[in-house]
């Protein structure tokens, strides 16, 4: 039987587990019936492995035991995204690396927003503030002119981005736990945001059981991600230097979701954006009406109770039955 498998972002408000769990089914049950579909799913259906914890306690250097990734289990605790005011106090005591990364990903974000980006910082000058961080300062001071575009998101997906991918510890102890906590058997993955690269990156390594161990991949009727940095060109060259960018073996069909003005996900997966090897399958990219806040998030429960976000979209919700075996995918496709 295929698995439903969900994979968070970094926004969790400080909500545990189990709760998000139960709101993101609720969203994709609230896009099935706006799909006209009559299935409905439950926590039978799907696991939701939750690496917030985890990634916290790595990319913050805590003490002790590092929390498991862990999945159908209830944490208390879960990080709420600090103010915008909190993140902007410590971008000086970010490393160079991380304030250069985020700067280019503020820049294309910025650029698909139609706002002019800064100019990349000269070098330093005698008597002069550190120009990267003015440059990075000025960037922020621009994003948050956006209606509805949160600086301080912006700013922590690309430092997280950053030291996922520039931390090898850390990537290898999110993915490997990842992958372990994945079925054995089919599974549907819906990821969002910074689960999107996640997702990819578990699904494309060894720990996956992929080509890079001469295992058999893992079997996924369906990879759908949602608000996706995969092509923000920062994120995808930093990518490149690690190696070849593949499709995910094992993936049967890969959809990208995005919302016009979502700004974590400011392009399309095409060729251009994400080049991939000639003769990988093609990925299906949709444009929705995202109507949550900022135009981001996966679920947002409005003050009716009801549910808005990129999993109560009904051309979502239908490529998620579609890749569990229900209904005719192509009937439900949104235009690009």
């Amino acid at each position: 039987m295929t698995r439903l498998v969900l994979l968070h972002g970094r926004d969790l408000d400080g909500h545990d587990p189990e709760s998000i769990e139960q709101d993101w089914l609720g969203a994709l049950n609230a896009g099935l019936a706006a799909s006209g579909s009559t299935l409905r799913l439950g926590d039978d259906d799907a696991d939701y492995v939750y690496y917030g914890d985890t990634l916290a306690h790595l990319l913050e250097g805590g003490d002790g035991a590092t929390p498991p990734v862990v999945a159908e289990v209830q944490i208390e605790g879960a990080r709420a995204t600090p103010s915008a005011d909190a993140v902007a106090h410590d971008l000086a005591e970010w490393p160079a690396g991380a304030q250069r990364f985020a700067f280019e990903v503020a820049r294309d974000v910025l650029a698909g927003a139609g706002v002019r980006p800064p100019a990349p910082p000269e070098a330093r000058a005698e008597g002069v503030l550190d120009p990267l961080f003015e440059a990075l300062a000025a960037a922020v001071a621009l994003l948050d002119r956006i209606p509805g575009v949160s600086a301080a998101v912006v700013l922590l997906i690309a430092r997280d981005v950053w030291t996922y991918l520039h931390d090898d510890d850390v990537r290898a102890a999110v993915d490997e736990a990842v992958a372990e906590a994945l079925p054995d058997g089919p599974s549907v993955v819906v990821a969002h945001s910074l689960g999107s690269l996640i997702a990819w990156s578990t699904l494309t390594g060894a720990r996956a059981g992929s080509a890079g161990d001469g295992g058999p991949a893992r079997e996924v009727p369906l990879l759908l991600t949602m608000g996706c940095p995969l092509p923000v060109r920062a994120v995808r060259e930093a990518l490149q230097e690690r190696g070849p960018l593949v499709f995910p073996p094992g993936v049967r069909r890969w959809v990208n979701v995005r919302d016009r003005l979502d700004l974590v996900a400011v392009h399309d997966i095409t060729p251009e954006t994400f080049p991939l090897p000639a003769g990988s399958p093609d990925v299906v990219n949709l444009v929705v009406d995202n109507r949550a806040p900022g135009n981001h998030a996966a679920v947002a429960v409005l003050e009716d109770g009801s549910y808005t976000g990129y999993l109560a979209t009904a051309p979502v919700a239908a490529a998620v039955e579609a890749g569990l075996g229900g209904t005719a995918y192509e009937s439900h496709d949104a235009p690009t």
